[in-house]
């Protein structure tokens, strides 16, 4: 369904730090922020052309991927 998830940070080092990601699914990119645990997407949204199953499944693997960034 997906491939490629890139993890990039956004203003590292600083109070407003975040893990920004991109997502390939089904031949469209994606892309969105990882923030308190939650995923938040950037326009296009992917409920545009997905399930909410499908987008559901997509979240959980970005969550499972992100929290391993995370620095405590």
């Amino acid at each position: 369904m997906f491939e490629n998830i890139e993890v990039t940070q956004m203003f590292e080092g600083q109070v407003h730090e975040r893990q920004q990601f991109k997502v390939n699914i089904q031949g469209d990119e994606y892309t969105g922020v990882f923030h308190d645990g939650e995923v938040h997407w950037f326009n296009p949204h992917p409920n545009s052309k997905l399930e909410e199953k499908h987008i559901s499944s997509v979240e959980s693997k970005v969550h499972d991927l992100l929290k391993n960034h995370i620095k405590d």
